[in-house]
């Protein structure tokens, strides 16, 4: 059976029609649950090893070099793939990320700002390159994503996360000498002490990726590009600056100096006002 479509001035099968009243029936439902996120403003995507205090069992103690180099390097993979990237802080199994969608009036968010979908292809992509890199077991990532108006709350929000990683770092080296029973209890200025009077360890002579983290940046790269010109079949070479993601030590966040790398970092919202 066939019926006429006006629009089309055209006879239509039924189940043509069936499909597609089908179709739409089904993107309704998947429009439901289709959140996007707010425009022109700052997002923080943070990503955690989901069940590492399992899969760090193997590596070396206190720190793992090389686990640290392929975390900054997923980290690293992450800023090149997402629109409007910003910069990434990663310590221990946690990488944040921090994005905008303000460069421009015609700037727009990655994925569109469709929740479901930053977070699935963030987490995968994570998933797979820290996986290539250490293919010797599974691991997994999974992800959450928060928006901020103000950037003042995003340098706290990267205080936060860097003075987890310190006491972190300062528990993990601990941990290396002495028991669970000895160290209950304690906070970090008396494990610190510890470790310097029982152990003779300085915690402050671990690298710095042990101890604050590591980030990930644009830096100005100088180089030249040759080219042949199709109308003269001459060759060229000029010379260019390319920015280049780069993993870094990430230096100390402090909130109170205007020229700080955290605080330079962190885009100007085009609202003076944020």
């Amino acid at each position: 059976m066939k019926l006429m479509c006006p629009a089309l001035d055209v006879y239509v099968p039924t189940e043509e029609i069936a499909m597609t009243t089908l179709a739409e029936r089904m993107k309704e439902h998947e429009h439901t649950y289709r959140r996007l996120l707010p425009s022109r403003v700052y997002t923080l995507l943070r990503l955690d090893g989901k069940n590492f205090s399992t899969y760090t069992k193997r590596l070396d103690k206190p720190f793992d070099a090389q686990f640290a180099a392929d975390m900054a390097a997923t980290a690293k993979a992450l800023c090149e793939e997402a629109t409007g990237a910003a910069f990434a802080y990663t310590q221990s199994d946690e990488i944040s990320l921090l994005l905008t969608d303000f460069a421009t009036p015609t700037t727009q968010a990655w994925h569109g700002g469709v929740e479901a979908k930053i977070l699935s292809l963030s987490a995968s992509l994570a998933t797979a390159v820290f996986n290539k890199a250490r293919p010797d077991a599974i691991a997994m990532f999974d992800a959450r994503v928060l928006t901020f108006d103000d950037s003042a709350e995003v340098l706290n929000y990267f205080l936060w996360r860097q003075r987890d990683a310190i006491k972190n770092s300062i528990s993990m080296a601990s941990y290396a000498y002495f028991s669970h029973k000895r160290l209950i209890c304690m906070n970090s200025e008396q494990r610190l002490s510890l470790l310097r009077d029982k152990a003779g360890i300085e915690w402050e002579g671990y690298p710095v990726w042990a101890r604050r983290g590591q980030i990930v940046q644009r830096v100005p790269e100088a180089g030249s590009v040759t080219f042949t010109d199709r109308r003269t079949a001459t060759t060229h070479t000029k010379d260019v600056v390319r920015n280049r993601w780069q993993i870094a030590d990430a230096p100390e966040f402090n909130q109170n100096s205007k020229d700080s790398w955290i605080a330079q970092a962190i885009p100007t919202h085009p609202d003076t006002q944020r």
